[in-house]
C-alpha cells in the first residue's frame, strides 16, 4: 500500500504536435525574465470539446493561462494531451529548440505518470499490474528531461506536482446521478491506490532532485468525482454539465490548480 501524496493523471489520445506559447494568448511578453514553462499530460492542458480541435488539446482556461492571466508572465504551455513520460521528452525538446525554455526561464512545472500507468484504463475498469516497473520508467524519463531542464536552465526553480483525485478514499462517482448531481460512491480499491502510486512517483521525483513539490491530491482531498456537480474538481463520465472531458479537470479544477502554483511562480 503506498502512502498516496497524489493522483497522477492521464491524457486523451490526442497526438503530440507542438507546444503552444501561452505568451501569446495571455498577453505578456514573451522571453521577459522569468517567465514560465509547463510539461505535462491532459490533466495540464485541461482539454474541452472545443480543444481537440487545436495543438495538443489545450484549453482556453486551463491553470496555465488562468496562472499568466493572473500574474502577467509570459507561461509557455508545453502540456498535451495523450503524452507519456517519453513522449513529453518531444515537448521539452521543442521548448528547446523555440527557445521558450533557457537560460530566462524562472520556473519549470512538470507532472507525468498518468499515461505510463494506463489511468484512464484504470478509472473505467481495467486491471493493470507491474506499478514497479511502469515507475522505473517513468523515473528514468524524468532523469533524461531534467537533465535537459537544467542544462538549459540552470538557475531555475523547477516544481513537480500531483493530480486532482478520482477518488475520495476507495471510493469513485463515475456518472452524474441523484445525489447532489453525482452518482454513488462505488468502491474502486485499485483505482485509489494506483492514484496514490502515481502522486507518489512525482513526490520521489521531486526529492531526488531537490525540487518543490504541490502535493494537489492532498490538497484537494475531500473534493473527488463524488463532490457535488459545479464543485469538483474532477469529472466522472459525460453527462453533467460541469464535464469538460470526462476524468479530467473541470473548470473549478483548473481554478483550483492555479491557486496552489501561482505561489511558486519565481517573478
Amino acid at each position: 500500500m503506498v502512502t498516496g501524496s497524489l493522483l497522477a493523471a492521464a491524457g486523451v489520445g490526442v497526438a503530440s504536435v507542438s507546444g503552444l506559447t501561452l505568451a501569446s494568448l495571455s498577453g505578456a511578453s514573451s522571453g521577459s525574465s522569468g517567465n514560465v514553462v509547463v510539461f505535462g499530460d491532459s490533466y495540464y492542458s485541461s482539454p474541452d470539446e472545443a480543444a481537440l480541435t487545436r495543438t495538443c488539446s489545450q484549453s482556453d482556461a486551463n491553470w496555465s493561462r488562468l496562472a499568466a492571466a493572473d500574474t502577467g508572465v509570459a507561461v509557455h504551455d508545453f502540456s498535451c494531451g495523450g503524452v507519456t513520460s517519453e513522449t513529453m521528452l518531444e515537448r521539452v525538446d521543442e521548448a528547446l529548440a523555440s527557445g521558450d525554455l533557457g537560460a530566462e526561464t524562472g520556473t519549470v512545472f512538470l507532472s507525468i505518470g498518468g499515461n505510463d500507468f494506463a489511468h484512464q484504463g484504470v478509472v473505467r475498469g481495467m486491471k493493470i499490474g507491474d506499478l514497479d516497473g511502469r515507475r522505473e520508467t517513468v523515473m528514468t524519463n524524468v532523469d533524461t528531461a531534467v537533465s535537459k531542464i537544467r542544462d538549459a536552465a540552470p538557475d531555475a526553480k523547477l516544481v513537480f506536482s500531483s493530480y486532482l483525485p478520482a477518488t475520495v478514499g476507495p471510493y469513485v462517482c463515475r456518472t452524474d446521478g441523484p445525489v447532489e448531481g453525482v452518482s454513488l460512491p462505488v468502491y474502486d480499491q485499485q483505482l485509489d491506490e494506483v492514484e496514490g502510486y502515481i502522486s507518489e512517483t512525482m513526490a520521489l521525483a521531486a526529492e531526488r532532485y531537490d525540487a518543490e513539490f504541490v502535493d494537489v491530491r492532498s490538497a484537494a482531498a475531500g473534493n473527488s468525482t463524488c463532490s457535488p456537480v459545479g464543485e469538483r474538481f474532477l469529472s466522472g463520465e459525460e453527462g453533467a454539465p460541469d464535464v469538460l472531458m470526462a476524468w479530467h479537470p473541470t473548470a473549478a479544477g483548473s481554478r483550483f490548480m492555479a491557486d496552489l502554483f501561482i505561489p511558486e511562480i519565481v517573478r
